[in-house]
């Protein structure tokens, strides 16, 4: 027990000896230590929370509230989100799922009700809500719908084929944020609806989304003429793209020949974006025989002969061999001819170039044979087409000394701009270097303090070992105290030669000369 007061006193003595800052600086880690220990201590005794279920519909949200609230676990509501404690959550989601409906019901209704006393009419409509609850709930499970619903009209029935009416459906989903369907996905939709329907075809199947665009206009009709806005957008930025491309190949071309600045360009392009298919047949002059039918009959009854081929009876020739002695002879060719010819069939791809033209203006002016040349090597440039209609102007005049003005400043102001931004970057730079060496500077100030005092601490230690000064009280022995004030003739003859001394140096100075004088002899 002693010791450990004595350890505490020579601590105490120590942060005695520390300087004010030094003090400070302790007392704020201490501080900082209590407070991380009492942080660390609150956060692992009080209950961590885990989601439970979120973006829940509004019946699902009841359901669960109402089963945690029956089993007395402690929730926590955040917005759309509920959360239990962490260690419940497995259990609990295993035990609720089954309960949630995500807003759609299908067969479930058929267990929440007996059909016992149920009309037809009530179970085809009880079986039209169950067939769009699992729709709906099917439809939701991508990746890109957030809710969906699916209205069904059921088809109408009939003896007679020509009153008979297929049924139709439509379906309204509610996207993902940033989340689109492709013209595939919604063909997968509908497709998905169709299949899981009595007699409801595509074709009568329409989907909408929540920015009430209809999905499907001209999806199953591949000779529609419908283009929706979208593909329009789409097509004029394609064709802005390539204007904005062969303007920049124009420009790249000639500002190294006519200076920086001095060129300017504009470029029309009308592009074909029908999908064209085109049958060309090639008649060969030549004819060719396809069947031939020879038969030749002699009529003195001895002999008769016919050589044959297939007949077309398009042609035939008679030759007639006249008579002999014995009798007569006949022989007829019948020959089948037609023309050779080939088909091409070709299939132009959409984006094809319909006519272009180009105008180039050219700061200053340029003589004919200069402009001509430029013609030439910007027709090459951007692949001219005379033959559909395309062109090149280049024109030389001076542009607006105003707006080369304005563009000047334009262009110091971005650079004075991004200079000014470089000298903020260096002046925080060169304060956070500052700021760093003078906190290197302070620690290697306090670390030099603390190794200085500590070699004093060491030498007081060493001289108070050295001279017994840690003698018990017991030990010490009281010695008389000396008194300078007394006075002697010695010390009478002291003072005279120090007064003397101090009022004539210079005397004082050759008494000691002589004398030194005596002694080197």
């Amino acid at each position: 027990m002693d010791k450990l007061k004595e350890s505490l006193s020579k601590l105490w003595g120590r942060f005695k000896n520390f300087s004010k800052g030094i003090k400070i600086a302790i007392f704020a880690t201490i501080i900082t230590f209590i407070i991380a220990i009492g942080s660390l201590f609150f956060y692992n005794s009080a209950t961590k929370y885990k989601v439970l279920f979120s973006n829940l519909e509004a019946t699902d949200a009841q359901v669960v509230t109402t089963k945690l609230n029956e089993k007395k676990v402690d929730m926590k509501i955040e917005g759309n989100t509920i959360l239990v404690p962490k260690e419940q959550v497995d259990e609990l989601r295993l035990e609720l799922a089954p309960e949630l409906s995500d807003g759609s019901k299908g067969y479930e209704l058929m267990d929440s009700s007996s059909s016992f006393g149920m009309t037809d009419e009530e179970f085809k409509l009880k079986k039209l809500r169950m067939q769009q609850g699992e729709l709906e709930k099917t439809i939701k499970s991508f990746p890109q719908v957030e809710t969906a619903r699916v209205h069904i009209t059921p088809s109408k029935d009939s003896v007679f084929v020509e009153d008979k009416e297929p049924g139709k459906a439509a379906v309204y989903l509610k996207l993902i944020s940033g989340n689109k369907l492709s013209k595939e996905q919604v063909k997968s939709i509908v497709s998905l609806v169709s299949g899981s329907t009595e007699n409801v075809p595509k074709e009568n199947i329409e989907v909408i989304d929540d920015n009430m665009n209809l999905l499907t206009e001209g999806l199953f009709d591949e000779n529609s003429a419908v283009v929706s806005s979208e593909t329009i957008e789409q097509q004029f930025a394609l064709e802005k793209k390539y204007e904005q491309d062969i303007e920049k190949s124009i420009i790249s071309l000639l500002e190294p020949v006519v200076g920086k600045d001095k060129v300017k360009s504009s470029v029309n392009v009308d592009l074909d974006f029908d999908s064209k298919q085109k049958t060309e047949t090639i008649v060969d002059p030549n004819k060719v025989i396809v069947s031939q039918q020879v038969i030749k009959e002699n009529n003195n009854g001895d002999t008769s002969e016919s050589t044959s081929s297939p007949v077309d009876n398009n042609m035939g020739n008679t030759i007639d061999n006249g008579r002999n002695n014995n009798g007569s002879s006949r022989e007829e060719v019948n020959t089948n001819y037609e023309s050779g010819k080939t088909e091409v069939k070709t299939i132009s791809a959409p984006g094809e170039v319909k006519r272009l033209t180009a105008s180039v203006f050219i700061d200053g002016n340029i003589d004919g044979n200069v402009q001509a040349a430029i013609e030439k090597s910007v027709a090459n440039a951007i692949g001219l087409n005379t033959e559909r209609g395309d062109s090149v102007s280049v024109v030389g005049m001076t542009f607006d000394p105003i707006t080369k003005e304005e563009a000047q400043k334009e262009f110091e102001a971005i650079n004075e701009a991004l200079s000014k931004e470089n000298r903020n970057k260096i002046i925080m730079y060169s304060i956070l270097g500052v700021l760093g060496l003078i906190l290197v500077i302070v620690i290697l100030v306090i670390v030099i303090r603390k190794k200085r005092k500590n070699n004093e601490e060491e030498k007081k230690n060493l001289l108070d070992v050295v001279i017994d000064d840690r003698v018990s009280n017991e030990e010490i022995v009281e010695m008389p105290s000396i008194n300078f004030e007394s006075v002697n003739p010695k010390a009478h003859i002291e003072n005279e030669i120090k007064k003397y001394a101090t009022e004539k140096p210079d005397q004082v100075v050759d008494i000691i000369k002589s004398w030194l004088a005596e002694n080197e002899r």
